[in-house]
């Protein structure tokens, strides 16, 4: 008989990973809970199940009274044929145990989403898996809004919105910096992908941003020299937006335009689709963008493609290396979850998001901000007034009532800050000092914070938690 044990963190993981293994004849030995605890240097340990379970490999196995186990099954059997559809097992009583304890389980499931919590944060947990979010990011993503300090079972969880961006940065999602704010010499872009996508609709898109919106002198340049109609599209838009236009297809040819183009703020790039097995040709479009010095290579994928053909893409082209991940036509999908996933799981920064054809209205100018909207709706009812940075001031012995409240700070500390500031998050419930104004913080002795700068600053709301996340203009 062979036996092993299985770690999951739900029943279900585990009794596919014992289907798995040992196939369905298999035998559960016992089942219980891994509680959550510390590790070693204080690491943190993932609750979850422990199942042992076991196959009949052909070997008897003895029990104490020296007798083989199945022998001794039958011996305490009772006499007699068996119900139809029931089997004797070696530890039959104990997997009926295990079934009756896994419909438990399917019945809370479906009362609270299998989150465990109050109905608001097992409704939103609920969305964001209907958004196609991967199952642990879904659950993290509401642990982390649950340990806010502004959280609070009877107000809900609406009023943490704005906060959203906050988290999914501390989650592992990184926002591209505009290279406008930066300053730095000569900016070149590059947007790299597949063929379809929208490289080139984007591209221009990105020209009209850089050009009538910033002010700033650019010229296009394209390296697809071998679709029909790529250059003759891009030069006709050169000439409406009254740019110049240069066509490269190999590393020398760089060279010599980007002398040409040395007086350029920007250079944008067009360059060919390449597909994932296509090695050569990507490293062709490489070689040519090292030699015209381009340190933004942004990958420009379609938010409608199956996660895993994206994740592919993006495999396929680290060696490149790419610097950001832009989406288009997300007016074409219900479901952006996949753009979450993949954003964590490749840690590379969001550049942009395409919300349409019209130019320039579908500017995302706040991609960041644009997902979470999509992944988290506003569910306010008509006509309601929108206070996103407000939250009921909670005080002991006190009503409740809806105070807005802006800034905050660690009664045991001389900082406050504004409520999207990271170090918000570490402040406990019991030590939260609310203001309504940056004057009545200080009024009370309380100094800014230097990350956040609460008192040069707008309120925290939904822009300007995200006012650091607007990329560069991605369409579709």
């Amino acid at each position: 008989m062979q036996i092993k044990r299985f770690e999951a963190k739900t029943m279900t993981a585990a009794l596919r990973m014992v289907k798995d293994e040992f196939g369905p004849e298999a035998v559960i030995l016992s089942a219980r809970t891994l509680r959550q605890g510390r590790g070693f240097f204080g690491a943190a340990r993932v609750s979850g199940v422990e199942v042992t379970a076991a196959k009949d490999s052909g070997w008897p196995v003895y029990t104490a009274a020296g007798l083989p186990a199945t022998q001794r099954v039958a011996a305490e059997a009772p006499a007699g044929p068996l119900e139809p559809g029931r089997r004797r097992g070696l530890f039959h009583s104990l997997n009926e145990s295990l079934r009756s304890f896994a419909g438990r389980r399917g019945a809370q499931v479906a009362g609270d989403g299998g989150t465990g919590q109050p109905p608001e944060l097992a409704e939103l947990h609920q969305h964001f898996l209907s958004q196609e979010v991967q199952p642990d990011l879904a659950a993290e993503f509401v642990e982390h809004i649950k340990r806010l300090p502004g959280y609070d079972p009877l107000l809900g969880v609406r009023h943490l919105r704005p906060q959203a961006a906050t988290v999914l940065q501390d989650m592992g999602l990184q926002m591209a910096i505009d290279a406008a704010e930066t300053g730095g010499d000569q900016r070149v872009v590059a947007l790299v992908g597949p063929s379809g996508v929208g490289k080139t609709t984007t591209a221009i898109k990105l020209a009209v941003w850089e050009g009538l919106q910033r002010g700033r002198r650019l010229a296009l340049m394209t390296l697809d020299d071998r679709r029909i109609g790529a250059i003759e599209q891009l030069r006709i838009y050169a000439g409406i937006l009254d740019v110049p236009l240069a066509v490269v297809s190999g590393a020398a040819e760089a060279r010599q335009a980007l002398q040409d183009l040395a007086t350029m703020d920007v250079i944008i790039i067009d360059t060919p689709g390449v597909s994932p097995g296509e090695d050569e040709r990507r490293g062709e479009v490489r070689q040519t963008l090292q030699a015209l010095k381009c340190k933004e290579i942004h990958l420009v994928l379609s938010a409608c493609c199956r996660e895993n053909d994206l994740r592919r893409v993006i495999d396929a082209w680290k060696q490149v290396p790419v610097s950001g991940l832009a989406f288009t036509r997300l007016d074409e999908t219900g479901a952006c979850g996949s753009i979450l996933n993949l954003l964590i799981r490749s840690r590379l920064p969001l550049s942009g998001l395409g919300t349409g054809s019209q130019i320039p209205e579908d500017l995302a100018e706040r991609p960041v901000e644009l997902l979470i909207s999509r992944l988290w709706p506003d569910a306010k009812a008509p006509g309601e007034r929108q206070t996103p940075g407000a939250f009921a001031s909670v005080t002991p012995g006190r009503a409740t009532a809806a105070t807005p409240v802006r800034f905050v700070a660690n009664r045991n500390s001389d900082l406050y800050h504004r409520i999207d500031c990271k170090w918000v998050r570490k402040i406990k419930r019991d030590h939260l000092v609310q203001f309504a104004s940056p004057a009545e913080a200080e009024s009370r002795n309380f100094l800014a914070c230097r990350n956040c700068s609460p008192d040069l600053s707008e309120p925290a709301d939904s822009d300007a938690v995200l006012r650091g996340g607007a990329r560069i203009a991605v369409y579709r």
